[in-house]
């Protein structure tokens, strides 16, 4: 649908877009993500200003008092929304980093370097910031130390009397914040000195940049929520920070299109799996958890539309929104807290089968199906059933990670695969049988890696590879032994080494032993990983794997050779392997043939039911 009226195209002043900002007139919907621009950017971005260079163009949407989204203030202001006259669709860093620039907090006040403030020539040289706890930037507290050294905090060039329009009357120049930094810079001098300093900062600094005039776009204030979500849409696509669960509740109808993202925030804080798995900041977090859960709602719809669910791609979101929150037995909220409860649930069982972190889950898609399953799961009480059930899942995971059956078409995939899943379990409760199983299963179809094409090649498990990532899981399925300490490396364990930077992914024959013997890609070959804690890293080092092992045995009073052999094969790795005489580069080839046997073995042993 097109917009009813021209967009229109304006300029403002920066002093304009400001105090309209702190006035509470201008806001962000609340569908915006959060303010995260770095000071080198704001720094990059206030020299361009000054510099009068393009700086791309503000997109606003006209209110005129009835917003068309639920609103909120810029960041560092306090506002109830009873003002919002325009809401910023893009532009959100720009205007909150010249805010965050000319008010100056002491973890990052800004800094205009000029080429002589003495001699006031007032040619900008950089912007920069310095902090109050850095040697410099304490000394740049000094007005004099930084007018010696020809610097100006950008901060004094704004007036908190500018938002009333104070400060106009005679000699109110002594009230102001360039009047004060200059009267203390110049300490002992007359006031015609400071006085010329105050002028000079003020026309060749202060009006220039307050005066500049920032162009915008103003979409008309008839403008429909969905045009503005598509104009928004297409001005954001470059942005990673835009996710498609903040679009959809933007347009969502009804009360809870607020609520739900307080809900989420509450389920993050206090489900701490959650911690190991979405971003650690809640602005991001809350649209994670949002898509999240809104892929495992289509699966889910039972509607007019779609009565027997619907694939998991962004055009179905909305239908699943509204079914979430649609009248029946359960409300909204309980149908949402059910859903973030099967997440939890979902996230344990993959954790139980080598996905314990972000860093170490292979595949996404199978997390939404066994999400998704868990109504029917719970259903199943007979203890011979539930083993069953736990087989048919765990090959179904296994077999997801393991063949290519999501790399292409996954929505559609992965949404067959549930619908097949379901009436499994169901056939299963009823008669103790699957029926026909799901199309992932059929090896001729999707068959898993055999030896020789885990020989051939495969990714290094501390890469984002499904494969490579598949093989570290299935190491973690062991519950391995540290080679050093003998601990075992539980989800607990790692998911506490992994927050700490603590889990390494080791090179069982190290690159420097290898040396050129053996090309590098192949020194990266995921069979020649391990899990280890990071201090017994160190301590393997770089060595001939035999000779650190016997150097561990020889070190470690209570270690004896048989238990030493079984931390090391608790990885499914060849002990006599590392222990064998000969060059290198042999030694190398023989070791990844017999734990690529190994691995072979296990792989056919957890795909198959």
């Amino acid at each position: 649908m097109p917009i009813s009226r021209p967009a229109r195209y304006k300029r403002r002043k920066i002093r304009d877009w400001l105090i309209m900002a702190e006035n509470g007139k201008i806001a962000l919907p609340t569908f915006q993500r959060s303010y995260v621009w770095g000071n080198q950017r704001i720094a990059d971005y206030l020299k361009a200003l000054f510099e009068n260079r393009p700086t791309g163009i503000f997109l606003i949407l006209k209110t005129n008092g009835s917003p068309q989204f639920e609103s909120r203030t810029l960041k560092g202001l306090d506002g109830n929304g009873a003002n919002v006259q325009e809401l910023v669709l893009d532009g959100q860093q720009r205007l909150t980093s010249l805010r965050k620039a000319l008010h100056g907090t002491p973890s990052s006040r800004f800094y205009i370097e000029v080429e002589d403030l003495i001699r006031l020539n007032m040619k900008v040289k950089r912007v920069t910031w310095f902090s109050d706890k850095s040697g410099e930037g304490r000394s740049l507290l000094s007005p004099r130390t930084a007018y010696e050294r020809n610097h100006m905090p950008l901060d004094i060039l704004w007036d908190d009397q500018e938002i009333d329009d104070l400060g106009k009357e005679e000699n109110a120049y002594k009230l102001g914040k360039i009047w004060k930094w200059c009267n203390d810079a110049c300490g002992g001098s007359d006031a015609s000195t400071v006085r010329y300093l105050e002028t000079a900062i003020e026309e060749s600094l202060c009006n220039l940049f307050l005066e500049r005039k920032l162009y915008y776009c103003a979409l008309p204030n008839e403008t429909e929520r969905n045009v503005a979500i598509e104009v928004f849409v297409e001005t954001n696509k470059s942005s990673a920070t835009i996710k498609r669960f903040d679009i959809v509740v933007a347009l969502a109808q009804g009360d809870y299109r607020e609520d739900i993202r307080n809900r989420i925030a509450d389920f993050r804080t206090q489900n701490p799996v959650t911690t190991h798995y979405f971003s650690k900041d809640e602005e991001e977090a809350i649209p994670e958890i949002g898509e999240w859960i809104l892929k495992v709602a289509c699966l889910k719809i039972s509607s007019e539309k779609f009565p027997s669910g619907a694939p998991p791609r962004e055009s179905n979101y909305e239908v699943a929104l509204e079914s979430l929150f649609q009248e029946g037995e359960k409300s909204g909220p309980e149908r949402l807290n059910a859903l973030q409860g099967d997440l939890v649930a979902a996230l344990e069982t993959v954790a139980r089968h080598g996905g314990a972190t972000r860093e170490m889950l292979a595949s996404w898609p199978p997390v939404h199906v066994i999400a998704a399953l868990q109504d029917e799961i719970r259903m199943i009480k007979d203890p011979r059933k539930e083993s069953t059930t736990n087989t048919l899942i765990s090959v179904y995971l296994w077999r997801t990670i393991l063949t290519d059956r999501y790399e292409a078409q996954a929505n559609d995939r992965l949404f067959e695969d549930f619908k097949a899943l379901r009436d499994c379990l169901t056939k299963l409760r009823e008669t103790g049988n699957f029926g026909n199983l799901p199309l992932i299963f059929d090896n001729e179809e999707y068959p898993v890696p055999t030896c020789e094409e885990l020989i051939k090649m495969l990714p290094w498990i501390g890469r984002k590879s499904r494969l490579g990532r598949g093989i570290a899981g299935i190491i973690m399925k062991q519950t391995p032994q540290d080679w050093v300490t003998g601990n075992p490396l539980d989800v607990n364990t790692v998911r506490g080494l992994e927050g700490r930077g603590e889990l390494n992914r080791h090179h069982v024959f190290p690159k420097a032993f290898l040396k050129e013997s053996v090309l590098k890609e192949k020194v990266d070959h995921g069979l020649n990983g391990v899990l280890l804690s990071g201090g017994s890293n160190r301590v393997l080092s770089s060595m001939d794997p035999k000779e650190y092992l016997q150097k561990l045995l020889k070190d470690t009073q209570s270690l004896d050779e048989k238990e030493l052999r079984k931390r090391v094969e608790s990885h499914l790795v060849p002990y006599d392997a590392l222990m064998s005489e000969g060059t290198p580069k042999n030694r190398y080839e023989c070791f990844i043939k017999e734990r690529a046997t190994l691995m072979a073995e296990k792989i056919e042993e957890l795909t198959s039911l």
